[in-house]
């Protein structure tokens, strides 16, 4: 029996401790996936609605992975975050031995700087315990970049298109990562014998393929499109729209590059811009280290495109951590080598960097809007209305809201999503996410028992101001998300019922004001 070292049992114990301590929350989208999991392990389909097929998740794969549990009775919310934090276990155990291959060099004590760096920093750390597939993914896309720094150090092997493959089944941005490590794979190969390196580049395409075509024609055939239904309820502002959002999403990305303790300014987002260009610049010339960097390119141009999220602390990034950390791991070594005086300083930066990435978690768990702020906003928000719905309304009653994960998941209801994630109708609409314009009377004719309407979105606020609506309408219960937000802050869940329901023995109105709770 293998004997567990002392050192070893501790850096687990700390990690675990680290991850258990930023699991607060798991954000409402997290609650989506879940659902669709949950139905697919009763049997109803991979779908939001039983009956309704709408791929209103953009984590295939990942759904598909949680389905099991589901059907054992494990409660989702509870094992996918368990999950998320074991791949994130794998990426630091993995980074070390990445670290030295991708410079071509034996492991040393530098190399265990890159999973220093990337456990420290607050979006790994939050990711890893967040439920979504968004560090399940880094870990596959870092297991393609390990094994194709192996496979050119060797001269054979595409076990590195199998984790691309398998990473175009979890994330619909892949085929922009395939082609930067496709690339970095030619510009590494090309000193060999031209045909050679155009069969190795045609074979792994090929494997890549064997993944992601079947999986687009089982797309179109099951959901009726050739892009997640995500796609077209996140666009429809236009590509310059999605720049000037993916541009400010990433500003408080750059700013944790660089040791500011939780401050995010215009002069920490440059200065990390400045760290960015100085990484790549050195790490695109390198064999082993350029891959690294067009991988962190890919990811950059897909977020640009994408526009980024809602979500805290910057998600779409977490991907290009890893493959930064190596590149801060190897500058630092190279440097710290070449000029060996100034070792102690190189040593005392790194240092500096990763204390300032744990005060910056720290602040961002416990800050005055932070997680454990949001976390508490979840429980008297979302949760007590689905607990509400699900004891006042009968099992086919329908509900009609923007926030469907945590309402959608716990009450059970059939769901029309007023934001457009699982209804194709909506989500190609002219405007953007949250902002798009589709008539009201094409929702009222639905019928919906209740609605869960938020002020401040365009089509919640055309419900709420909508003369049918105010007629047929009552409020019954309203639920302030942002109630110890730091300063005062509305984000009012207001949920309407049918007035009608009174004929049929409903019982009578529940209002509450969350401002005086």
């Amino acid at each position: 029996m293998p004997r567990v070292r002392p050192a070893a049992a501790l850096g687990l114990f700390t990690v675990a401790a680290w991850l258990a301590y930023m699991a607060v929350f798991q954000v409402d989208d997290a609650y989506i996936v879940y659902r669709y999991a949950a139905n697919l392990a009763s049997g109803d389909g991979l779908v939001f609605n039983p009956g309704t097929r709408v791929e209103g998740v953009s984590c295939f794969l990942w759904t598909v992975l949680l389905s099991p549990f589901a059907f054992f009775g494990l409660p989702l919310p509870v094992v996918a975050p368990v999950l998320t934090a074991l791949a994130g276990l794998a990426m630091i155990v993995l980074l070390p031995a990445t670290s030295a291959t991708i410079t071509g060099r034996t492991e040393d004590g530098w190399d265990r700087l890159a999973p220093v760096l990337l456990l420290c920093h607050p979006s790994f750390a939050y990711w890893s315990v967040g439920g979504l597939e968004t560090v399940p993914f880094a870990l596959l896309m870092l297991l393609a970049l390990h094994d194709q720094a192996r496979e050119i150090a060797r001269g054979a092997g595409r076990r590195s298109a199998l984790w691309v493959g398998l990473a175009t089944l979890v994330r619909p941005e892949t085929p922009i990562l395939a082609a930067a490590l496709l690339t970095g794979r030619w510009f590494d190969r090309r000193d060999r014998e031209p045909q050679r390196t155009l069969r190795d580049l045609g074979l792994w395409s090929g494997v890549v393929a064997l993944f992601f075509l079947p999986f687009l024609a089982f797309r179109r055939l099951y959901f009726g499109a050739w892009l997640p239904n995500t796609y077209y309820a996140k666009t429809g502002q236009g590509l310059m729209s999605n720049l000037q959002a993916g541009i400010s999403y990433s500003r408080e990305f750059l700013s944790s590059l660089v040791p500011g303790f939780g401050v995010a300014n215009d002069l920490t987002a440059f200065l990390g811009m400045v760290l960015l260009v100085i990484l790549l610049a050195y790490g695109l010339p390198r064999r082993g280290l350029r891959s690294a960097s067009l991988l962190v390119l890919a990811i950059g141009a897909a977020v640009l495109f994408e526009g980024g999220d809602w979500m805290v602390l910057h998600r779409f990034w977490v991907p290009a951590l890893a493959p930064l950390c190596l590149l801060i791991a190897a500058l630092a070594r190279e440097i710290a080598t070449a000029l060996p005086r100034f070792r102690p300083a190189v040593a005392g930066l790194m240092v500096l960097l990763a204390l300032g990435s744990v005060t910056a978690a720290v602040m961002k768990r416990n800050g005055p809007n932070g997680l454990k702020v949001n976390a508490a906003g979840y429980r008297h928000a979302h949760h007590e209305i689905a607990e509400f719905l699900r004891q006042r309304a009968r099992p086919d009653d329908l509900v009609a809201l923007m926030d469907v994960g945590i309402i959608g998941y716990e009450s059970g209801l059939p769901v029309l999503d007023i934001s457009g994630l699982t209804e194709p109708e909506i989500a190609r609409a002219p405007g953007g996410f949250l902002e798009k314009r589709y008539p009201v009377e094409s929702l009222l004719a639905r019928s919906p028992r209740f609605f869960v309407l938020v002020d401040g979105f365009r089509i919640d606020e055309a419900i709420m101001k909508d003369p049918s609506f105010l007629r047929d309408y009552r409020l019954v219960l309203e639920r302030n998300h942002r109630y110890n937000w730091t300063p005062a802050q509305s984000y009012t869940l207001h949920v309407y019922e049918r007035r009608q329901e009174d004929q049929r023995g409903a019982a009578a109105p529940v209002t509450r004001d969350l401002n005086r709770r």
